[in-house]
C-alpha cells in the first residue's frame, strides 16, 4: 500500500495516510478538524545514481560498493608498492619460549624496571586500602 501526504484546506494539518492502489480519491477527512483535505505531491524519490529503471536498487547500491572497495584497494596497493612487511623478532629464552620486554637490556635497566613496577604495584595497593580510586582524585605516590 502507498503512502499519500495530505494538507488540511481548513486547518493547514500536514499528514500521511496508507491508501490502496485502487482508491483513486485525491481528497480524505482531516485527522484533526474533519475538514477536506488534499493529496500532495510527495517529496520522497528513491533515486540512485547511475542506476537504471530496469534493475533492482540492491543490485546497483551493491555495484557501487564493489567499485569503491575496489578503488580502496588500489590505493592501498599503490600506496604499499615496494615496501617489505617487516617482521620483529621477539627474543626468546635458551628453552625457546618467549622472553618478556621486562627481561631486555643490561642488568641496571632490568633492575630499574622491576623496581619501578614494585613501586606501582605498591602504590595501587595502597590506594586501594585508603579507598581512593585509582583516577578519580589525586592521591600521594
Amino acid at each position: 500500500m502507498p503512502l499519500f501526504e495530505y494538507q488540511c484546506g481548513v486547518c493547514g494539518l500536514k499528514f500521511e495516510e496508507l491508501k490502496g492502489q485502487k482508491e483513486e480519491s485525491n481528497t480524505t477527512p482531516c485527522l484533526a478538524c474533519k475538514g477536506d483535505s488534499v493529496r500532495l505531491m510527495s517529496a520522497f524519490s528513491p533515486v540512485v545514481a547511475g542506476g537504471t529503471t530496469n534493475e533492482p536498487v540492491d543490485m546497483t547500491i551493491g555495484r557501487e560498493a564493489n567499485n569503491r572497495w575496489q578503488h580502496y584497494h588500489d590505493k592501498q596497493s599503490k600506496r604499499h608498492a615496494g615496501k617489505e612487511i617487516k617482521t620483529f623478532d621477539m627474543p626468546k629464552s635458551p628453552d625457546g619460549k618467549y622472553m618478556p620486554v621486562m627481561a631486555l637490556g643490561d642488568k641496571e635497566t632490568v633492575e630499574g624496571r622491576k623496581n619501578y613496577v614494585g613501586a606501582l604495584q605498591q602504590h595501587r595497593k595502597e590506594r586501594v586500602e585508603k579507598g581512593l580510586s585509582q583516577f578519580k582524585e589525586a592521591g600521594e605516590f
